[in-house]
């Protein structure tokens, strides 16, 4: 035990060298935006470490377990999410930085009026707060079963040191310490090295390979994945930051990479727990794997990448959902900062900022104590932000009148309720797009009729 509070002690030791380092010269700018002054070195890492954290890692190898290798299909998912990101971003970096960009609601700000944008900004601060708790809920649980804490003390220590940093230094901070964190998380993927990786055989990823169901949830999925990444706060907060648009451009490259590098190993590792038939319940499979696998002088090592892995994705939502919060409340009204001393501007904003990630992270850790259904609770997550995901696509690519991409968006947000509250959305992935169908079959319609409306009204005129 004491080998694992010396590791978690130097790495906190550490962590607060480098937010004092990067937080003592700070300026508004650096805690709201890192005054878009990101190159793409420390960028490539931030994105890989705040798209990576110990509730995805629990989740890769589930996901692994469940689909076997079609699991890469999610991956390729993301990857067409970055190169969305690249190519929007490409369009309006001039005007991200001119106006001072720091989350993604002050692009639907830009793009939508603001009803559309109020209604998305409700939406991203629910996805921000469900996350977080999910993050919470998971991490509780791995340092029950790694440190022997309760979730209380689990939630209060971590949250607490989270909370410190990202309210002093801010994005610039954050970001500073993803690298770090980024490059310790690495420490997890040695657990491949200590499962039963000779039980994968030929035979057994045949019959993965095999099944049709696996197939058709494993391309939901990757579906999910390309429509989620598409519109992460947290992503954004990224890319808006970056110096240019060719270091975003880098960033992303060498973010995948990364990705790809820590993502296999725990693919790995899941299909070898399926393929040993020792293991029936998938969504305890990571604690089965510490306790029949992860030998005792490995526990430190991994403690610190857990650490590492929580806290880099922890800062980034927290941060995400206080600068919306911060910056436009629940109501969003275009223009507001152009009325005000953008100097004094900023500061209320940092200021307001601060509050809500105390605010917030209060409210999730309580909230997190209450929660039981893991993945439910992930499926359902996934599928409200593939609606609005869908939603806006649609509404960057064809254009339509604010009306219609307001009523999209809640046709869309309906369609998600109804079916979460109706026990349609369940653990199996497909079912997290059925609201996106209803949504993509309702824009059809809407497009149809529209035309028709056009055309009669043409021949009246004529």
């Amino acid at each position: 035990m004491l080998e694992k509070y010396f590791a978690i002690g130097i790495y906190l030791v550490l962590l607060t060298l480098i937010t004092w380092l990067s937080a003592r010269h700070k300026n508004v700018g650096d805690f709201l935006f890192a005054s878009h002054d990101v190159s793409w070195k420390n960028l490539s890492v931030s994105i890989f470490a705040s798209t990576v954290s110990s509730y995805n890692v629990v989740l890769t190898i589930t996901f692994a377990f469940i689909f076997g290798p079609y699991i890469l299909l999610v991956f390729l998912g993301a990857l067409a999410a970055f190169v969305g990101i690249y190519l929007i971003v490409k369009k309006y970096k001039d005007i991200i930085q001119e106006r001072g960009f720091n989350n993604i609601i002050d692009f639907f700000a830009h793009k939508f009026d603001s009803k559309t944008a109020t209604i998305l900004n409700l939406a991203f601060i629910l996805v921000l707060f469900i996350f977080i708790i999910l993050q919470f809920f998971i991490n509780t649980s791995i340092f029950y079963e790694i440190m022997g804490w309760n979730k209380y003390t689990s939630s209060i220590v971590i949250g607490g040191i989270v909370l410190v940093y990202t309210t002093i230094g801010g994005l610039k901070t954050e970001i500073y310490t993803d690298i770090f964190q980024g490059i310790l998380m690495f420490l997890i993927v040695a657990l491949v090295f200590m499962v039963d990786t000779s039980v994968i055989t030929s035979q057994t990823i045949g019959k993965i390979l095999a099944d049709k169901k696996i197939i058709v949830s494993a391309i939901a999925l990757a579906i999910a994945q390309f429509l989620t990444l598409l519109i992460q706060p947290e992503m954004w907060q990224r890319v808006v930051a970056a110096r240019s648009i060719k270091d975003i451009k880098k960033g992303f490259i060498v973010a995948w990479v990364l990705l790809t590098l820590f993502i296999i190993p725990l693919i790995i590792i899941g299909i070898s727990a399926r393929a040993s038939n020792t293991i029936q319940d998938p969504s305890n499979l990571f604690y089965d794997i510490l306790a029949t696998s992860a030998p005792v002088w490995f526990l430190p090592i991994l403690v610190v990448g857990l650490f590492t892995a929580f806290m880099s994705t922890l800062d980034s939502s927290l941060f995400a959902i206080a600068s919306q919060l911060g910056k436009y409340g629940f109501i969003v009204r275009r223009g507001e900062h152009e009325k005000k001393n953008k100097r004094e501007y900023d500061r209320s904003i940092a200021k307001n900022t601060r509050v809500s990630i105390v605010v917030v992270t209060i409210l999730a850790l309580i909230a997190s104590l209450f929660l039981a259904d893991f993945l439910s609770v992930v499926f359902g997550l996934i599928s409200l932000m593939t609606v609005i995901s869908v939603a806006v696509l649609w509404s960057l690519i064809f254009k339509p009148s604010s009306n219609e991409s307001f009523a999209a968006i809640l046709v869309g947000i309906s369609a998600f309720i109804s079916m979460l509250f109706g026990g349609l959305i369940t653990q199996e992935a497909l079912t997290s797009l059925y609201p996106s169908f209803v949504l993509v079959g309702y824009l059809l319609l809407q497009t149809l009729g529209i035309r028709i409306f056009q055309v009669n009204f043409r021949r009246k005129i004529t």
